[in-house]
């Protein structure tokens, strides 16, 4: 384990005493703070593997780890338009309907409000 790995375990064994009592919220801080200390590919291995397997156990078996290679970017509209389609026993209507997409991002993750306009 690198020295940094071991300041994070440190820190990250360290947050989760501390807290007088643990929510969800509360437990994914402290694991979202550790994971972003990992600086390096090992760092971020050393880290899954510590939180599968936290007494370093021999009963756990060993996570496997992958590279994923990112996909092409996904572009968007600011409008955009949806076809409707009812079916009802004997008849069937369609509508199209003008939305708008608000994009909104947080750290790696995005949301996307569809409201139509």
């Amino acid at each position: 384990m690198s020295q940094n790995f071991l300041k994070v375990k440190r820190k990250l064994i360290a947050d989760m005493v501390n807290t007088p009592f643990h929510t969800q919220k509360s437990w994914c801080d402290i694991m979202l703070k550790a994971a972003n200390r990992c600086t390096s590919d090992e760092d971020q291995k050393d880290f899954f593997r510590f939180i599968l397997n936290p007494n370093d156990s021999w009963d756990v078996q060993e996570p496997t780890f992958m590279e994923v290679t990112p996909g092409k970017d996904i572009i968007l509209n600011s409008t955009d338009t949806i076809t409707v389609v009812e079916e009802e026993e004997e008849k069937q209507s369609t509508e199209t309907i003008t939305v708008k997409n608000s994009i909104h991002t947080n750290g790696n993750t995005t949301y996307i409000t569809v409201t139509p306009t």
